[in-house]
């Protein structure tokens, strides 16, 4: 075999090895990116659960929301369960520092008030901690509670449907359900109740 000649087959043989190897490298990033891709989403339909295996869908709609219990994601709380008397929606997260100071009213207006108004609190926007703030504040005994689902951190009924991006938020709707107020920003106990006794004469 002439100088030419093997220079031409080694050339070619270089080459071949360079395609092979190259088309390794192709099959080993593609192969890591379904990889990735595949374990993000499991991670997303992981949380998405709850982690737990059970879906959390439900409604969000301001007149019209399905939310699993706080404590208990086969139970579901909703707006219609309240249809009947008046209802106050009481948002709350364990960062809230607002909701802290509030709820201590809220409880004693709720006691004051018995079976005229009926109260839901509803963890949104939080980390976790919504059960031990509950049976802190004591309305664990007193009101269902239920815990926001769907967007970022658990949010969407309280960011998507009322447009907050802090808290506290508060939501008063009437015996058919329809909204009486929305309160974006603290409001007292003593505030509440007027504007429960002009709305519903009740006291």
């Amino acid at each position: 075999m002439s100088r030419s000649k093997r220079v031409r087959t080694a050339q070619k043989q270089a080459e071949k090895a360079e395609r092979e190897r190259l088309a390794r490298r192709n099959r080993i990033l593609r192969n890591s990116a379904i990889s990735l891709v595949a374990v993000a989403v499991f991670v997303v339909a992981f949380f998405s659960l709850g982690g737990t295996g059970t879906a959390l869908t439900g409604d969000t709609g301001a007149t019209t929301w399905d939310l699993p219990a706080l404590s208990d994601t086969e139970e579901r709380i909703t707006l219609a369960d309240y249809q009947g008397s008046p209802t106050i929606a009481v948002f709350f997260a364990s960062w809230c520092d607002v909701c802290e100071a509030e709820m201590p009213g809220f409880v004693q207006l709720s006691d004051q008030l018995g079976d005229q108004v009926d109260w839901v609190g509803i963890n949104t926007q939080d980390n976790g901690a919504g059960v031990r703030d509950a049976e802190k504040w004591g309305i664990d005994t007193r009101w269902r509670l239920a815990r926001d689902i769907g967007g970022t951190n658990g949010s969407n009924l309280s960011t998507a449907t009322f447009g907050m991006r802090g808290m506290p938020l508060t939501v008063v709707y009437d015996d058919v359900g329809e909204i009486v107020h929305v309160q974006r920003g603290g409001i007292s106990a003593e505030q509440l109740l007027g504007l429960l006794q002009q709305a519903f004469e009740i006291g």
